[in-house]
């Protein structure tokens, strides 16, 4: 661990000109009393360590040195050429491979062996993010500012930064910068940057925090899902949440428990699965998918695009023809169903509505609790239901006082000899 330290106290003191002894203690999280020996142990070492005291001072290397590779064990100088070569694969270029070529002369003994770790950073958005990288770093290192366009789950907008660090998270490249637009620091994903430009304007460097790229701090978990899957889905699950994140069931399914953040991705990825995946909590979780699905349903079955208003009333009608006595018109933006000349919901938007009564609420236990919107009376937006009878049955419970229909008077039958 002290090693550790050293190299690291030495690596710090040749990339700044100078740096105090309390500002290494908290860099180590050591006490002054600990950095003063290892400054002691670097002097013993041959490294030219020079103190200053009073305003002004500090710890600095003599002007001129350079660290003898020599520090470094074998093992240490293979994690620094696994690195190097791992930026290469973001970069496209072979800067570092030239890099490493500086490293290993006249160390082949020092280096020998075969590579152990192998690191590629590349994504399938190489060809784009390698110029965006590279734009980003030259940024950084002039002290310009970049604008670019963004896109974020909340819309889409055309930011100025001026950019701090390319960091790697989460198997993505993000820019970390303070954003002129929310006067703060934040954290851009590069693959949603478009249109990345560097300005001829430059910035004077500030106080950067350090980003909090913790998993709770980025992604706070707010949502509890629980899902049954299907035993050969057990690969998936182990691989992205390792082996203990599921209990085998008696059935030899597997119930899956975990906190989510982002209602979006979860949606996403649970459809990934198809049949194979049951959500048995939250409710919320289980309505949007069950609407996802049916969207699809008629995408595919009403040649490639969603139901027009007035294919979907047609639907709705062809399901309650059993009843007789249904009406419908158009009005409001939408379409009116009546039965026996009461109102029973409507078509609006791109769903099917109907009256707020407990037979609603019974027969339909998916629908919200919000009134739809622009409508005249109390509709609650609900699942078409694909069991024509079910729904037939609820349209008579939710007026059942209603008259019998008024029998139709026969019509007065022609004579053969009637005809033309």
């Amino acid at each position: 661990m002290k090693t550790d330290r050293l190299i690291g106290i030495l690596s710090v003191l040749l990339q700044k000109e100078k740096c105090t002894a309390p500002e290494l203690a908290e860099r180590f999280e050591v006490s002054r009393r600990t950095i003063n020996r290892d400054i002691e142990a670097l002097c013993r070492a041959g490294i030219p360590i020079c103190t200053m005291q009073g305003a002004g001072g500090g710890i600095r290397i003599m002007d001129g040195y350079r660290m003898d590779r020599t520090l470094l064990t074998s093992r240490d100088m293979q994690m620094i050429l696994a690195g190097l070569r791992s930026l290469d694969s973001v970069s496209g270029s072979s800067y570092y491979r030239q890099l490493m070529e500086k490293l290993q002369v006249g160390g082949a003994d020092f280096v020998s062996g075969r590579d152990s770790v192998l690191i590629d950073l590349s994504s399938w958005y190489k060809e784009s993010l390698a110029p965006k990288i590279t734009l980003v770093q030259d940024a950084i290192a002039e002290r310009k500012r970049i604008t670019f366009h963004y896109y974020a789950p909340g819309g889409e907008s055309v930011r100025q930064v001026e950019p701090y660090y390319l960091v790697f998270k989460w198997s993505s490249w993000y820019v970390w910068g303070w954003c002129l637009t929310r006067k703060d620091f934040r954290l851009f994903k590069l693959n949603r940057l478009e249109h990345l430009k560097m300005l001829e304007e430059g910035f004077a460097p500030r106080q950067v925090p350090m980003p909090d790229l913790s998993n709770e701090r980025i992604f706070p978990a707010n949502i509890r899902v629980k899902v049954v899957f299907e035993p050969d889905a057990k690969w998936r699950l182990v691989e992205e949440f390792g082996p203990g994140c599921f209990e085998e069931q008696e059935d030899g399914r597997l119930l899956f428990q975990m906190d989510y953040t982002d209602e979006e991705s979860l949606l996403s990825w649970l459809l990934t699965f198809g049949a194979k995946a049951e959500v048995l909590e939250p409710e919320t979780i289980k309505e949007k998918l069950l609407r996802t699905a049916e969207g699809m349903m008629y995408i595919y079955r009403k040649g490639g695009k969603l139901m027009a208003q007035k294919e979907l009333a047609l639907y709705v009608a062809e399901q309650l023809e059993p009843l007789g006595d249904i009406r419908y018109i158009p009005m409001m933006g939408g379409w009116l169903f009546y039965y026996r000349e009461k109102l029973i919901g409507g078509i609006y938007e791109d769903g099917f509505a109907v009256k707020d009564t407990p037979a609603s609420r019974r027969f339909m236990p998916d629908c919200r609790d919000e009134v739809w919107e622009n409508t005249p009376v109390a509709l609650l937006p609900c699942t078409i239901l694909e069991d024509s009878g079910k729904l037939c049955q609820m349209v008579r419970e939710m007026y059942p006082e209603l008259p019998a229909p008024k029998a139709k008077k026969p019509g007065k039958r022609r004579r053969k000899s009637d005809g033309i």
